[in-house]
């Protein structure tokens, strides 16, 4: 994880893998940089891993002048996004992942939950076939991830979940994916985890951010340090509203998305949702670099 990224800024990924080692209690920085791959991906190693990897990117590019004129994330990526906007302080921020990862371990084994992916299908259809899922099983799945006009994640307790599988391809899904997740995140099953993040949320003072972040749970804009904390807490146990965010960006001028972090899931959802948006990605400091290339207007000293 991050191999560009430390041979172009070491020093500044090797700081906030210590910064997430002290906040977790945890190896992070050797599981980022040797694995093995099954340890990295455990909920609470990846979090905190993740948000360093996040940070120092997002330093890279603050120190190529690229600066957002609003800023959004999906899932943990909206800490990253609070903290980029100027919401959310670096140490404060490593603190509450490292302590969100660990409660959803925690959540995740005391009571597993499910998550599936579901291509081909409109969000009210599959919002029907989830009440349907949930009567049958006696349990409860329901919208997590509204990642695209046709991509959606459904999340809940294992029997909902395969039950609602079963009904979505009955109804001529495209696709119908079970995800490699023990936990059924932004459900319900969430609710403990969310009351204690509120609660460590509640003694951090939060400070008005110097450009808006787009909140999952509600897709619209948010502008003060309070309305972004009330948005950290309550995503965690709401659908990320992706498709509703990326909409909002457009409606509020933004015709350039950049990526940070590692992967390109996001840029290519946004593409599914916008084709004609300016639309990259960036894991290192070479590829912000190819980003700038052709779009001097977006550097501001």
């Amino acid at each position: 994880m991050g191999s560009d990224l430390r041979e172009a800024e070491p020093d500044r990924y090797e700081s906030y893998l210590a910064a997430a080692e002290e906040a977790s209690g945890l190896p992070i920085r050797r599981l980022s940089l040797e694995g093995p791959i099954e340890e990295l991906t455990r909920t609470d190693v990846a979090q905190p891993a993740l948000f360093a990897l996040s940070l120092a990117i997002t330093e890279a590019a603050r120190g190529m002048n690229l600066r957002p004129e609003l800023v959004a994330g999906h899932s943990l990526g909206e800490y990253t996004a609070a903290v980029s906007s100027g919401a959310l302080s670096t140490d404060d921020g490593m603190r509450l992942v490292a302590l969100r990862g660990r409660l959803m371990a925690e959540t995740q084994s005391e009571r597993p939950g499910a998550m599936a992916a579901v291509i081909g299908l409109p969000a009210d259809q599959l919002a029907e076939l989830c009440v349907q899922a949930s009567e049958a099983a006696s349990g409860s799945v329901a919208l997590a991830n509204l990642n695209s006009p046709t991509q959606i994640v459904v999340s809940g307790e294992e029997s909902a979940v395969e039950a609602l599988m079963a009904l979505a391809q009955e109804a001529g899904a495209a696709k119908v994916v079970r995800l490699q997740v023990g936990a059924a995140f932004h459900s319900e099953l969430m609710k403990p985890v969310q009351a204690r993040m509120a609660e460590a949320m509640a003694d951090i003072a939060w400070k008005d951010p110097e450009v808006p972040l787009v909140s999952n749970a509600s897709g619209q804009a948010v502008d003060t340090g309070d309305g972004i904390r009330n948005a950290l807490v309550e995503q965690i146990a709401s659908p990320v509203r992706w498709v509703d965010c990326v909409r909002t960006l457009v409606d509020r001028g933004c015709t350039t998305f950049l990526e940070l972090g590692p992967g390109r899931v996001l840029a290519g959802l946004v593409r599914q949702i916008a084709a004609e948006l300016d639309t990259a990605s960036a894991d290192s400091p070479r590829a912000l670099g190819e980003f700038t290339e052709g779009r001097s207007s977006l550097i501001r000293p």
